[in-house]
């Protein structure tokens, strides 16, 4: 059977639907790029001072690394205190702890040097931020605070 002129071939088709999903992933990537700039780094960066001020500690004592909860703090006794933030509102994802996070967790409370591990809920307003008091997290209770 021949194609008619009309009929774009099966390489045309596969370039626009490539094309396509190229531009909503560079969507989604500004979108994440966007988010982290106005909301999940400055909520989190913002914590790292009332933490200072709570364990009387100076910033550089509250750390922000990847890979575990969102900050941590090394107290005075040298005893460790991590703190995983999360919107208050928002999809259950954003919301909810997930497996890997809620398994880190797990291990860091076998820890003897970890001396908490709680989760803290913000809510935006504007260019600022409120933040709940924190939930501690036990073995017992993670799962109600994990999707998945």
């Amino acid at each position: 059977m021949k194609k008619h002129q009309s009929e774009p071939s099966s390489i045309a088709q596969k370039a626009v639907k490539t094309r396509e999903a190229n531009i909503r992933h560079k969507r989604s990537q500004q979108a994440g790029r966007k988010a982290w700039k106005e909301t999940i780094g400055p909520s989190e960066y913002g914590y790292v001072d009332e933490l200072a001020n709570k364990y009387g500690v100076q910033r550089d004592k509250v750390f922000h690394h990847t890979g575990f909860p969102d900050l941590m703090v090394l107290t005075g006794e040298h005893k460790m205190r991590f703190y995983e933030i999360k919107p208050k509102k928002g999809s259950l994802k954003r919301k909810m702890l997930n497996p890997e996070q809620a398994e880190t967790i797990r291990a860091l409370l076998r820890l003897g040097s970890v001396e908490e591990v709680s989760l803290v809920r913000y809510e935006k307003h504007g260019n600022d931020f409120s933040y709940d008091v924190p939930i501690r997290l036990t073995t017992s209770n993670i799962a109600k605070h994990t999707c998945g």
